[in-house]
């Protein structure tokens, strides 16, 4: 079934909530990165475009198209490119642009290829920088889509490693565990597992 979704925003998907006093009872000082800030202009005129007629499929998925092949090696088209399918409920596409996100990053923090060598010495991880979050959030994606998939093995084990580089759960991932593993693992994702595209 292919329901239209409604246009993803520029910004971050997530709000969080705030105290009276405006301070987050969550959230943690970090470095911060702007990935629509960390493209040409051009691109981000497209990415207008594209807002504007999220509705035309065929039209909006040849302009990420395009963008792609702009410059593929940029961090900031991966994550258009992850953000465009996953919000088009095309876990599989989502999944492995999670992975091209996950390969950017490795490479710039000098990690294995394979996520599942990484260790908690590698990177600095206990710090909230730009670039070792990004690539935790990148694998946490990549789990996020493979249960989508149903290759809850996978997904499980991508987890699992998100939890062992993050001990202290900022990223969440044993509750999101915990919903995977649920009797309706639909119930906390962003849309339902029966309108997968």
């Amino acid at each position: 079934m292919n329901q239209t979704t409604p246009a993803p925003s520029s910004g971050s998907p997530h709000q969080v909530p705030c105290n009276a006093d405006g301070a987050s009872a969550r959230i943690f000082r970090l470095e911060p990165y702007h990935y629509t800030r960390n493209l040409p202009p051009d691109v981000r005129d497209r990415l207008k475009d594209i807002f504007a007629n999220w509705s035309d499929d065929a039209y909006t998925e040849a302009r990420v198209q395009e963008i792609i092949e702009q410059a593929p090696d940029s961090l900031g088209i991966r994550i258009v490119a992850y953000r465009f399918y996953f919000y088009r409920r095309r876990s599989s596409d989502a999944a492995q642009w999670a992975l091209a996100c996950l390969d950017w990053l490795s490479a710039r923090l000098e990690l294995p290829t394979d996520w599942r060598h990484v260790t908690p010495d590698m990177a600095d991880f206990n710090e909230w920088h730009a670039f070792p979050r990004l690539w935790l959030q990148s694998l946490t994606a990549y789990a996020y889509n493979l249960a989508r998939l149903q290759r809850m093995d996978e997904s499980l084990a991508a987890l699992a490693k998100v939890e062992e580089l993050d001990p202290s759960g900022r990223l969440g991932a044993a509750s999101l565990r915990e919903v995977f593993i649920a009797p309706d693992p639909s119930a906390g994702m962003v849309f339902p597992k029966p309108f997968e595209a």
